[in-house]
């Protein structure tokens, strides 16, 4: 009985040891992930940019509300929320990307075995790479967009 109790004394402990590694490495990924994708200026200036510029379109139609009839200053107002909740989608879809990219690269450089793989993470690249063009493409367009007062 003593040889039992050693024997799951020990498996025990494997198993305790196995699961530190496993959340000492799912913390690495995690933070790997977070510096990647959450700790970078650009993103934070783009999208500071895009809720200025919405903030500064928000205030001139208030500003106008007084000569627009109520038909249209809801179409207008509806429309900037909706550029905003586009954004926000936007966003969401450019955060997942780049935490597949980030989890993919991650495993490639804790893995020597894959790191002859160059090519390794190149889906998830692009995937990451064509996120973030439909931010900055969507940014280009909304920012081209105009308030104007017909002029009778």
């Amino acid at each position: 009985m003593k040889g039992f109790s050693c024997f799951g004394l020990l498996f025990l402990v494997a198993a305790c040891t196995s699961q530190d590694n496993i959340g000492d490495v799912a913390n690495q990924k995690a933070q790997y992930v977070n510096g990647e994708c959450y700790h970078t200026g650009a993103m934070q200036s783009l999208t500071a940019s895009f809720d200025q510029y919405m903030d500064e379109r928000n205030s001139e139609l208030k500003s106008l509300q007084p000569e627009l009839s109520a038909e249209n200053y809801e179409q207008l107002d509806y429309a900037l929320k909706h550029f905003v909740n586009y954004w926000h989608q936007l966003e969401q879809e450019r955060n997942q990307a780049c935490e597949l990219h980030a989890t993919c690269q991650f495993v490639w450089l804790k893995s020597p075995d894959l790191q002859r793989d160059n090519d390794f993470c190149d889906g998830t690249d692009f995937e990451y790479s064509v996120s973030r063009a439909k931010l900055i493409n969507f940014f280009n367009d909304i920012e081209r967009l105009q308030l104007e007062k017909a002029v009778p």
